[in-house]
């Protein structure tokens, strides 16, 4: 790079990163002069032959082959012809293709017909593995289908004293063993094919797989040359496949191969005349996605070779014809793969050229693979008895291209407008690489046996009998969820047929509003909390009728629905409108008119701002109405309700008219406020008979079912009133900013339940404030960076937790301003920026910086948590979550992560452990677990996990006796009881009731914090605030001991003699002192494995 600013300092990491060393490049050579004198010495020799049933008819017709040595043996591909990744995308060494020119008397004048030259290709093919099987410098050799085409196998070798390196042996064609003519794409060279129109169709795919094979000196010497003449073009080629392989599209075989995207740069910056030579790698980059973000750009194809494309682009949907004029090098990619392109060329452009501090980091460094890339994923599992998933060559095109096809005409046609992007691929193709072993490689001798399911997973086949599409698909959040699809006229009879055709007895005729009667689906049954299902939905019901092959297709809608669900089956989702964020907020209304209606009061209420966050949507479990909560002598419900004794109160802010009357300390000011909403629940009694609550932690109204908690704002009264409320301010500046993100997009709020309901079951509510992981997920959605902003909440999910592990939280702040929609940090100054900084250089600063507008210094969420070992611990979970969701998403062949080998592979999608193995925390790593009564838990029914779950995970973690466990749980019948409001007590009648109601009260809470102050500073807890009954108890490693009361003996000693500190407790003490802290709440507690 010329240039000396950060990017150019990132490209060149970036370049030293990716790019393939120079040493490599010789060691390269090294071994293709073995490869060239091992083949020279193979003997000509006339052997029998019988092709693989997968050529077709045809083929049989080759019965014998002679042998005779290659003409050359040379190196070719990016390892030769500049722009060569160090990694190869999918694998974990560097690849070098090899080019073995067959001599041009081994073919006959015909043999470019049905298949011939496929099946002498593949002969050839055999004698060289066996020959080099045997070869002492050879470690292992084997076939692959090149581009999963398997009438064009290649040779991958590994050499004995250089594992890092792969040799792709590519057995090729001179440029005149055919005439080219012969093989342009109107020809048919296929006689076993239908006639079409009384002519025999063309075969355009066949053709160009010959042809590829015959050009290859040719198209390799055009990228030399044109890299002689372009000073930075093999570094843009280089960054182009880096962005490509960052967003998993390069080892596709429908996609833009590595090669593919080499000819296209140097195609634009030389022969197409778009890019300037002048221009240096980033500029030659930038302009090149910039031109190739309009799909018609892109459908619109390219020569070198300066002719007319009319024949090309009826036969291919890409078009690049090479410099010999005879080649389309995009043959193989499909519309599918067009759209994906476009789509990311154009986001990645919009960031360049928005031109953010972040902008490289997030284009060209960041990690976007398919699984957070698209909002939805089917599989569709196929019949391999209907279908020929290992590639057939029965047609023009390999038998899996053309289902590929079918279904994504299939998707097109249901989504329409829902869908700004559909992705089909074989699932095994996903986000991996073609460079590995073929089913066929295991039946051929001289290589090594593999097992059965190491061959099985090369395809990423199901099983025997079935393989897998996948289908990804990025919703358009205007119409994902719209109720009518709307077809044709009723006037049109020919596209009214079709359309029935397609939909089947889903299609009904419909008049609308406007007059028009026209065909239509409509969606309307579906309940609301359900909605986001409805385009899988739709793509299954026509998939499985359309399509003779698909069994079944599951999808990721309803993935994380579950953990929104406590264990009895009931939550937000299951409910009515009742509790649901625009339900509170109508109601809050209707008491802020009643409350701004009072007139006998000191200082008139201004305003009722909520707080809490079931107002904004992103409460797993939002308060439903109490039955208590109605006002005075309404009754309780029905008898076979549940009554909670606790119901969960809605924090809302009071503002009152500014006064100069305020008193000046903040202990006189709370007094203060407390008298103002003790003065305004009383004019509430008397002017509208509504029943309140209060206490002397806060005063609550009981209002249409519901408990609201006031907290009055005295801020208009000065500065010293600001000064004591500054974090009620700012609370009620969040809920604003954090409602209206809800109200932009509707995947937000589900998405931070999630959230939420994850960071709770891994047993770290005490450590993550609510705010915090809203502002986390706000990012996302507001600064999506090079990604469209989430449209699922799996997506959105598994996105926060790469930005929780990724996220360099000890140096660089998290932005979050809804005044910066797209993208980087512009919303702070530079002044700001380095305070900032400054900031978290202070050793006592918190281990999480999240600025927003509201908080400069960007830590009044996280003073108190996380510590910087919990962040860490909280790292490590969101990591081994986010692979294990991803390879859920994409299927078994995943991300090739040797971390998820054992686990996550074995999961698909459409499992029901699968939602489960995201959210069962590991036990094990706690020193110490408390077991609590759930009955004295307010709200046990949030639960993810039921009492029997429980008990299998204690016994099978901690190795806990089932019968010791079953005798403390009954021993513990008689203490506190929540959950339920006892029987005696309903029996008094409403009021009696009322007043036995604890609003708000949260034994969790209260028995951490005692928990707390008696460790000190001996131990962490953790545990999940969402009905979760055990707690984490993990000791610090120095188990130190600051002013802890734990146990009651260290502070027995004489304080005239000689006082030394106490001994750090033991394991045992502190589960003693934790189990009396708890009576009537711990039923035990359990050391963890390294203490048994």
């Amino acid at each position: 790079m010329s240039t000396g600013t950060l990017d150019g300092e990132l490209l060149r990491a970036l370049q030293d990163e990716s790019s393939l060393p120079r040493a490599m490049r010789g060691v390269a050579s090294a071994l293709v002069n073995q490869l060239q004198e091992t083949l020279s010495g193979i003997p000509e020799k006339t052997t029998k032959f019988a092709p693989p049933a997968h050529f077709g008819a045809g083929a049989d017709r080759v019965t014998s082959v002679k042998f005779v040595a290659p003409e050359r043996v040379y190196l070719t591909g990016s390892m030769a012809n500049g722009g060569c990744l160090r990694i190869s995308p999918g694998t974990s060494s560097s690849v070098a293709d090899v080019a073995v020119e067959v001599p041009r008397g081994y073919f006959a004048a015909k043999d470019y017909l049905d298949h011939r030259y496929h099946a002498k290709r593949f002969a050839y093919l055999q004698v060289l593995q066996q020959h080099l099987s045997r070869a002492k410098w050879v470690a292992s050799v084997s076939m692959s289908a090149h581009h999963g085409d398997v009438r064009k196998l290649c040779l991958l070798v590994t050499a004995a004293k250089t594992n890092d390196l792969c040799l792709r042996v590519l057995v090729t064609a001179p440029s005149d063993a055919f005439p080219a003519s012969r093989l342009m794409p109107d020809k048919a060279n296929l006689r076993h094919l239908d006639e079409v129109d009384g002519e025999r169709a063309a075969s355009p795919n066949y053709n160009q797989s010959i042809l590829e094979d015959m050009f290859v000196e040719e198209h390799g010497k055009y990228l030399r040359d044109a890299a002689a003449e372009v000073e930075y073009l093999d570094d843009a080629c280089l960054l182009l496949k880096v962005w490509a392989a960052r967003r998993g599209m390069l080892g596709a075989p429908d996609g833009f191969t590595g090669f593919v995207l080499s000819m296209l740069m140097s195609h634009l910056v030389t022969t197409g005349g778009k890019l300037s030579p002048l221009m240096d790698a980033q500029q030659l980059v930038k302009a090149a996605l910039t031109f190739l973000a309009d799909p018609k750009v892109l459908s619109g194809g390219f020569s070198a070779a300066k002719q007319n494309l009319g024949r090309w682009k009826r036969a291919f949907p890409f078009v690049l014809i090479g410099p010999d004029g005879n080649v389309n090098i995009g043959a193989r990619v499909s519309k599918s793969a067009i759209a994906e392109f476009a789509h990311e060329a154009a986001l990645s452009a919009a960031v360049l050229e928005r031109g953010q501090r972040t902008a490289f980091e997030q284009v060209f460094l960041s990690s976007m693979y398919p699984a957070v890339r698209y909002d939805v994923h089917l599989h569709v599992t196929m019949d391999r008895n209907k279908t020929s998933a290992s590639g057939s060559c029965d047609a023009d095109a390999v038998s899996w291209r053309a289902l590929e096809a079918r279904v994504d005409e299939i998707a097109t046609k249901t989504l329409g407008s829902r869908a700004k992007v559909i992705r089909v691929q074989q699932q095994s193709f996903v986000n991996a690489s073609d460079i590995r072993p073929s089913l066929e490689a295991a039946a051929q001798p001289g290589t090594k046996k593999r097992k059965a399911s190491e061959a099985d997973d090369t395809v990423g086949s199901v099983d025997e009998e079935h393989f897998k599409i996948w289908i990804g698909i990025i919703l358009d959040p205007d119409n994902a969820s719209r109720l009518v699809d709307l077809g044709p006229s009723s006037d049109d009879d020919a596209l009214a047929k079709a359309f029935r055709a397609f939909w089947g007895d889903r299609a009904e005729l419909r008049r609308f509003k406007d007059g028009r009667i026209c065909e239509s689906i409509v969606w309307d049954a579906i309940p609301a909390h359900k909605r986001h299902h409805i385009p899988a939905l739709a793509l299954e019901y026509t998939v499985k009728r359309n399509l003779d092959a698909a069994e079944d297709v599951d999808w990721s809608c309803n993935l994380l629905d579950a953990a929104l669900r406590g264990k009895d089956g009931t939550g937000q989702e299951e409910g009515s409108t009742e509790s649901s964020a625009k339900t509170l907020v109508q109601s809050l209304d209707r008491l802020s008119k009643r409350m701004k209606e009072l007139k006998d009061l000191p200082l008139k209420v201004v305003n009722v701002q909520p707080l809490s966050a079931a107002f904004r949507g992103t409460d797993p479990f939002p308060p439903k109405p109490h039955q208590l909560a109605f006002g005075a002598g309404i009754g309780m419900g029905r008898s076979d309700e549940q009554i909670s004794v606790c119901p969960k109160p809605l924090d809302v802010l009071v503002q009152l008219e500014g006064s100069g009357r305020w008193p000046d300390n903040s202990t006189a000011i709370n007094k203060t406020k407390a008298a103002m909403a003790l003065k305004i629940a009383e004019q509430l009694r008397s002017s509208f008979a509504t029943q309140t609550v209060v206490a002397e932690e806060a005063i609550d109204v009981l209002h249409e079912g519901f408990a609201i908690r006031m907290h009055i704002n005295s801020t208009a009264g000065g500065a010293n009133n600001e000064a004591a409320e500054r974090h009620l301010i700012c609370g009620a500046a969040h809920a604003g900013v954090i409602a209206t993100v809800n109200l932009r997009f509707p995947a937000y709020g589900p998405a931070t339940q999630v959230a939420k309901r994850w960071i709770a079951a891994h047993m770290l509510s005490p450590h993550f404030k609510g705010e915090t992981i809203e502002l986390l997920m706000a990012h996302l959605f507001l600064h999506p960076g090079a990604f469209e902003p989430p449209t699922s909440r799996e997506v959105a999910f598994v996105r926060f937790l790469d930005l929780l592990a990724s996220h360099p939280w000890n140096v660089l702040p998290l932005f979050v301003d809804p005044a910066v929609e797209e993208d980087g940090d512009e919303g702070i100054t530079g002044d700001e920026m380095q305070e900032v900084e400054k900031k978290m250089d202070d050793p006592d600063a918190p281990s999480m910086c999240i600025w927003t507008p509201y908080d400069s210094a960007g830590d009044v969420w996280t003073q108190r948590g996380p510590g910087a070992v919990v962040l860490k611990r909280t790292q490590v979970l969101a990591s081994r979550g986010a692979e294990r969701l991803k390879a859920i998403l994409q299927g078994r062949n995943g991300m090739d992560a040797s971390a998820t080998k054992n686990d996550a592979n074995a999961i698909r999608l459409g499992d029901d452990a699968a939602w489960e193995s995201l959210f069962t925390p590991a036990l094990t790593h706690y020193d110490i677990v408390l077991k609590l009564r759930r009955a004295s838990l307010p709200f046990p029914d949030h639960a993810l996990f039921t009492a029997k779950q429980i008990k299998r995970r204690l016994i099978k973690e901690l190795g806990v006796d089932a019968d010791g466990l079953l005798e403390a749980e009954h021993g513990n019948k008689r203490g506190l009881q929540l959950a339920k409001m006892p029987e005696k007590v309903l029996a008094r009648g409403p009021d009696k009731a009322r007043a036995a109601m604890l609003v708000g009260f949260d034994p969790l809470r209260c028995f951490l914090r005692e928990a707390e102050r008696r460790l000190g500073g001996t131990a962490l807890l953790f545990a999940d605030e969402h009905g979760g009954d055990l707690i984490g108890v993990a000791l610090k490693p120095s188990m130190q001991h600051h002013g802890a009361e734990l146990p009651a003996s260290l502070g027995d000693f004489d304080p005239l003699g000689d006082f030394s500190a106490p001994a750090a407790p033991s394991v045992d003490q502190i589960a003693e002192e934790l189990l009396f802290c708890g009576v009537g709440f711990v039923i035990d507690a359990y050391k963890g494995a390294k203490w048994a």
